[in-house]
């Protein structure tokens, strides 16, 4: 006979109490203790909730690579796959309800790159491609780790465009430094990518800079 585990009934009790009035009357480490449940069976997972969590957000914890998480007592493989997985998947769901509408204004556009860009490599240059309507078509990776020729930026929107049957055009990269404000050269760059896209067929919506905590629209020159 299999020896009934001493923590059954308190699972019980967490899984009733979120099927009734959600997510929002827990704390985050009884929501990710509830995780747990998933990747260690027969134990108390408070310990090890606490252990991941209690020294950062929960976005961070998501984002963790795997091996940072199982330095966490208690925390082994599975649960480190477990919870990188949930992630991936949480962000794949927000960005998949910012597809499905227009992104008609700037803070459609920050929010949905902003998501985007979370865990990406620093200095990843992008082409967001809009249809008419502005829903997302794809957003192709131009460059990483470092800046090229506005012509040749132009020439891969130009070429990605077109191959998407896109209407419109956002560009976007993310900072190294982390730093909000733009460089001379992300402004210099802005405005040349208006001027080689102002006589193409796809209407360009600006260049959009993301850190880890903002997204905004670059000025240009």
């Amino acid at each position: 006979m299999t020896k009934k585990n001493i923590h059954d009934a308190h699972r019980q009790r967490m899984r009733a109490k979120l099927l009734k009035h959600g997510g929002d009357v827990f704390e985050p480490h009884e929501l990710l203790e509830m995780l747990l449940y998933f990747s260690i069976t027969q134990k108390n997972t408070n310990p090890a909730a606490h252990a991941l969590i209690d020294h950062q957000s929960c976005l961070q914890l998501l984002e963790s690579d795997t091996e940072q998480m199982q330095q966490a007592e208690g925390v082994g493989p599975a649960s480190a796959m477990l919870i990188k997985t949930s992630g991936i998947f949480s962000r794949r769901a927000v960005l998949e309800a910012f597809s499905k509408e227009p992104l008609e204004n700037t803070f459609q556009r920050s929010m949905y790159l902003y998501m985007w860009y979370r865990g990406k490599p620093a200095s990843t240059v992008t082409a967001l491609l809009l249809d008419v309507d502005c829903r997302v078509i794809d957003n192709v990776i131009l460059s990483q780790g470092r800046y090229i020729r506005p012509e040749s930026y132009g020439d891969l929107i130009l070429s990605y465009a077109k191959q998407h049957g896109a209407a419109g055009v956002i560009l976007a990269h993310n900072h190294a430094n982390n730093v909000r404000e733009p460089s001379i050269e992300d402004i210099f760059l802005t405005g040349q990518i208006r001027k080689i896209l102002e006589n193409s067929p796809y209407t360009f919506y600006g260049h959009y800079i993301v850190t880890s905590t903002d997204c905004f629209s670059c000025p240009d020159v």
